[in-house]
């Protein structure tokens, strides 16, 4: 399902325009989905509160721990043993959840078979300000995402599950109102559970999309208008890898009651021919010029960590970050933009830029993401472009397409 597709012109000094659409942005708790425990939705920060009430606190008790060595989301999740206990509390106090009235809870679970006899002593709760309701893993309430099955599978295997929150108002009277801890999870059960990717969503609602700003690096301002485009300055003109002076910000509802977890975001060249992997034009004389382009990605601003806009190139091996240099030239951390048809697009992974696994960061290692925890679910992209072999007159163009898809 594509979302997004810009058209990008480039004109002499390489000056780009690159169209947007505003959105609106007011935290956590209001949207489509509220990360209680995940890495890649608008996730809390775990375990800090300074980041005002849409933060939760998390209080962790008995045979339990956070590991790495599976997961369903990101790269950690909750393992439990018998009468092991987190509860995620909100850091500002009980809060109204109101608008999530016909939505629903969503986590995913691994429950080792030794537990099958026991699934009345696993549950899920939520608490408001009169204390917790739950449903114990075999209830009815609990629906297995993709399946008509109810109840919880103990396979060995990671399965995802929903409970509407209308069930948990109508059968055990819960206040939304007044929310203190959206998610409590519990088990008495001999055995192990890993829980993870734990989330709320709101009812559908056609009008969410996937949605990008423009903003500029030095003061992050959102660009409107006729401002709204992506440049490179004077200085660029006939240098190397240099980097815009716009990034593009992306900001992501995923559809409610979507129940396909296999979604990742794209991003590619349409410009019709293999051989344009960048920015290109015709000259005089019908040949082409292509300048080479690439983008990376942060969970954060370039002003806001220790990494650079400085460009390095170690042979054919990639970009990386001159400037912060932390693996030496091994941390390549600019991704080429292929044109997609370009045949070793999606063999070498170029394409995907965001997926359940966080936001795609590393080129040399295809398989390298950063799982967007302690961070509000708004990636930036920035952009560089190769202008060494710029010939001033002419106007350069690419189509730069942004996907949202479902697999």
């Amino acid at each position: 399902m594509k979302i997004k597709s810009y058209f990008i012109i480039v004109l002499l000094c390489i000056v780009t325009l690159l169209f947007a659409t505003s959105f609106a942005f007011a935290g956590n708790i209001g949207r489509a989905v509220y990360g209680v425990y995940t890495e890649t939705y608008n996730g809390v920060g775990i375990n800090n509160a300074s980041a005002g009430n849409d933060n939760v606190l998390v209080y962790a008790g008995n045979t339990i721990s956070e590991i790495t060595s599976d997961k369903f989301d990101g790269v950690k999740c909750y393992q439990f043993g018998n009468t092991g206990w987190v509860s995620f509390a909100f850091a500002g106090g009980a809060q109204n959840m109101s608008d999530y009235s016909g939505g629903r809870l969503y986590f995913s679970a691994n429950v080792g078979s030794d537990i099958s006899e026991n699934l009345n002593l696993v549950y899920i709760k939520i608490q408001d300000s009169g204390g917790a309701k739950y449903f114990p893993f075999n209830n009815s309430n609990i629906k297995r995402v993709g399946s008509s099955s109810t109840g919880v599978l103990a396979d060995g295997n990671w399965h995802s599950y929903y409970i509407d929150l209308s069930s948990f108002v109508s059968v055990l009277g819960l206040n939304l109102n007044n929310i203190t801890n959206p998610f409590v999870f519990s088990t008495d059960a001999p055995g192990t559970v890993l829980v993870d990717y734990v989330y709320w969503t709101k009812a559908p609602d056609a009008t969410r999309a996937f949605n990008v700003v423009v903003k500029n690096i030095s003061d992050n301002q959102v660009l409107t208008g006729d401002n709204e485009k992506i440049t490179w300055t004077q200085a660029a003109y006939r240098q190397s890898w240099t980097a815009a002076e716009q990034y593009i910000e992306l900001d992501l509802d995923r559809e409610s009651y979507n129940e396909i977890y296999n979604w990742y975001v794209k991003i590619y060249l349409n410009n019709g021919k293999a051989s344009r992997n960048g920015l290109y034009c015709i000259d005089s004389d019908g040949s082409e010029i292509v300048l080479p382009m690439a983008w990376r990605m942060r969970p954060d601003l370039v002003s806001s960590n220790n990494f650079t806009l400085l460009i390095g190139k170690n042979g054919d091996d990639g970009l990386y970050d001159r400037g912060l240099d932390p693996g030496g030239t091994d941390w390549y951390t600019w991704s080429p933009i292929k044109e997609i048809n370009d045949k070793t697009v999606e063999e070498y992974d170029y394409v995907t830029i965001w997926n359940l696994k966080g936001i795609h960061t590393v080129v040399k290692y295809h398989d390298a993401y950063d799982p967007l925890s302690n961070y509000e679910k708004k990636p930036k992209i920035y952009f560089a472009a190769d202008c060494s072999n710029a010939i001033g007159g002419l106007e350069y163009e690419a189509n730069v397409v942004t996907e949202l898809v479902y697999e």
